[in-house]
Formats: C-alpha cells, sequence, structure tokens
C-alpha cells in the first residue's frame, strides 16, 4: 500500500513538469521549424532582389557580378546556418554546380513542385551522416533577372561555360521550377 501510494504521488509530482518539458521541447522545435521556413524565405528572396538590382536586361555579366547575386546568397546561408544550426542545400536536376545536383529523394520532390505550383512548401525527414533531421524544402522559380545565366544555352557569359564545364543550368524561361532550397534542423530527440 505504501509503494502505491509512493508511485501514485511521484505521478502526481513529476507528470506536469514531464508535461511542462515536453511542451517547451514542442514550442522549441515549432519555433525552430518556423525559422527554417523564415530562413528559406530571406535567402529565395534575397537571390530575387539582388538579382534584379544587378542584373539589368542587355547587360554584361561578369565574375564579380556573379559573385555579388549568388556568392552573397551562398555566404549569407553559410551564415543562417552557422547561427541557427541548420543546414541549407540548394539542389536542382539540371545544377550548375556538381555539389548542388539533386539526390534521388530530392528529384522526386522537385518533380512534385514542378507538376503541382500550389504546393509551395514541404516538410519530410531526412537522415544525413547518421542523424535525423527535419528538412523544410521550398522551389526556386525562374525570374527574368535569372536569364541572364539561365536561359538560352548560347547566351550563357563565358566564365560560367569555362568554370562550370558539366552545367546543366540553362535553357530556362521565366516561371520554370529552377530548384529548391532546403533548410535542415536536428530531428528533436
Amino acid at each position: 500500500m505504501k509503494r502505491a501510494y509512493i508511485i501514485v504521488c511521484l505521478h502526481v509530482v513529476f507528470l506536469p513538469l514531464g508535461i511542462h518539458l515536453s511542451l517547451a521541447t514542442a514550442d522549441t522545435i515549432e519555433a525552430k521549424k518556423e525559422r527554417a521556413k523564415t530562413a528559406a524565405e530571406q535567402i529565395t528572396v534575397m537571390r530575387g532582389a539582388l538579382a534584379k538590382s544587378f542584373i539589368k536586361p542587355k547587360s554584361e555579366i561578369t565574375l564579380a557580378t556573379f559573385k555579388a547575386v549568388c556568392g552573397l546568397v551562398a555566404d549569407t546561408a553559410k551564415e543562417i546556418a552557422k547561427e541557427e544550426g541548420f543546414k541549407i542545400r540548394h539542389s536542382a536536376v539540371k545544377f550548375r554546380n556538381p555539389m548542388h545536383k539533386a539526390t534521388e529523394t530530392e528529384a522526386g520532390l522537385l518533380e512534385k513542385f514542378d507538376k503541382n505550383r500550389k504546393l509551395t512548401e514541404f516538410w519530410d525527414s531526412v537522415k544525413l551522416d547518421g542523424k535525423e533531421f527535419l528538412r523544410y524544402s521550398k522551389p526556386i522559380f525562374v525570374e527574368e533577372a535569372c536569364l541572364a545565366c539561365h536561359g538560352p544555352k548560347k547566351s550563357r557569359p563565358d566564365f560560367i561555360v569555362e568554370k562550370y564545364t558539366e552545367d546543366k543550368a540553362y535553357g530556362f524561361e521565366t516561371g520554370d521550377l529552377r530548384g529548391m532550397i532546403s533548410v535542415m534542423l536536428p530531428a528533436p530527440e
């Protein structure tokens, strides 16, 4: 009887604490998920704004212009990832940088984004380096300014042709799916 009483008392004392801790963890995960979405949106908007400000119709695209747009976006993504403890990845089926080649799973998700334009985001879980992550993915669509580097194959700037010998990221038109950005955060334990 005494043992049962102690067990009941322990449940009464610790059960609310356990609920509180699990709610705090859930709140933290929800907050991190919201920050992951914000990071993806921030990087996507930044890419578009920089491209529009640096790339004008009929302007010459140089390595400096390329670094001002793509380099700054990459640096910002790295900074956000480090600050938040996220992993951020850009991927595409028609990639320019081989590091951005879509995995089989990513290619399937890109196909979903391309077929269903109402699908503007997607959450799933992935395993990276033996660890579980929650992954937020958002499609990236080609804007007019993007065509300076991603339009017709023959129109690509010389430095891109020379630097990216395996380039597949051309032949796009405004509104085409260019790729996606994925923000991954460690899954709760």
